[in-house]
């Protein structure tokens, strides 16, 4: 794989428009995305069009880089190495290739045979100087060697060289599930009053979370944690200043909140526990249509 120069503003059209935000710790999005064109994939001169997509499944997504060579990633928020693999139409077994090395983006795509994945032209990369990537000449080095992928679960994949060594461990971020309007229904197992509706809307791409606390209005910032799976905070929570009799309940929702550590599916998509940093569940909610959440 070689590396060659796109100059930032072509690239910083839509890089990621169709693929992930990058979530700084603040909670803002970088936006500086692109997704660069790419040619119609060729195999022995022929466009390849009637292959089973299902061998490209199991990629796609977006993934956060969690090791390097063995080593883990450490670093969090816009700096966090990741890949977003897309399919691109009329080409079945091909991948669009968008990593973010925490500095540059690359842009590419390879042909997937298998577990084989074949290098489908080379690959171009956005030109920034940076003092803060400490994983960007390493990502771009096992990138070069990449030739074949290994699912170790649902949510996690490697990437191989030839030797079948484990050069990056990459997991698939899971939240966009949460995107939405909620209601809670238990606070740290205790049900929520019938007669308190804690009700909020939640959006994970736009790092925001407002709704009613059950007895004022919330508003706050929602962070992405790439550097653990499921991992979600919830900073700078501010409410209006009313009180009720439901306001022992709120105060209780507001402390859940804010030791929020990561965010599961419960038995559907409808349903999400949040959980404390070792484990235990602080939050259940049940999904709502966002007009009962605006109503109140």
């Amino acid at each position: 794989m070689k590396l060659f120069p796109l100059f930032a503003t072509a690239l910083a059209l839509s890089l990621l428009a169709s693929g992930c935000s990058v979530f700084k710790k603040s909670g803002t999005t970088v936006t500086n995305s692109s997704t660069v064109k790419t040619t119609p994939v060729k195999q022995g001169g022929n466009t390849i069009s009637n292959y089973d997509e299902s061998q490209i499944a199991p990629l796609l997504g977006c993934w956060a880089v969690t090791s390097i060579n063995g080593e883990k990633v450490t670093v969090n928020g816009e700096n966090h190495p990741q890949f977003t693999f897309e399919a691109i139409p009329d080409a079945k077994t091909a991948l669009l290739v968008i990593a973010y090395n925490g500095c540059n983006y690359l842009n590419g795509s390879w042909i997937v045979k298998g577990t084989k994945l074949d290098p489908n032209g080379e690959f171009i990369s956005s030109l920034r100087a940076c003092p803060d990537a400490p994983y960007e000449n390493a990502l771009n080095q096992a990138l070069n060697q990449v030739v074949s992928y290994s699912v170790v679960d649902d949510n996690t994949i490697t990437l191989n060289s030839s030797t079948g060594r484990q050069l990056m461990t990459l997991r698939k971020r899971n939240l966009s599930f949460l995107n939405g309007a909620w209601q809670v229904t238990t606070i740290q197992g205790t049900p929520v009053p019938a007669n308190t509706a804690i009700k909020v809307v939640i959006d994970v791409d736009e790092c925001k979370i407002h709704g009613n606390a059950g007895c004022n209005i919330l508003n706050g910032t929602v962070v992405v944690n790439l550097d653990k799976g499921d991992g979600i905070e919830f900073k700078d929570l501010a409410t209006t200043r009313m009180t009720c009799p439901a306001i022992a309940t709120e105060q209780s929702f507001l402390l859940a909140l804010e030791q929020v550590d990561t965010c599961v599916e419960g038995a559907s998509s409808d349903q999400a526990i949040m959980k404390a940093s070792d484990g235990q569940p602080l939050l259940t909610l049940i999904r709502i249509s966002p007009d009962q959440v605006d109503a109140e």
